[in-house]
């Protein structure tokens, strides 16, 4: 389980409500028949975020692991 400091967390948080908002998004087009070329771009933003969000995290963990020179 990786522990965030809390400047990481308000960082990340944001990424994370993105993610949950979009699949809110797509299940809303869903469940009311509601179906466009929006839900699509959902779509294919859910899957943008989830691809961004792994990527903040192995840069947050890689400057974890830096440690400067004296």
């Amino acid at each position: 389980m990786r522990h965030f400091t809390k400047k990481q967390l308000m960082y990340v948080s944001f990424y994370y409500f993105s993610i949950i908002f979009l699949v809110a998004c797509i299940f809303h087009d869903l469940l009311y028949d509601t179906v466009t070329g929006f839900t699509f771009g959902y779509f294919f933003a859910l899957f943008y975020m989830i691809f961004r969000t792994k990527q903040v995290l192995q840069l947050m963990e890689d400057h974890d692991d830096y440690e400067p020179k004296d």
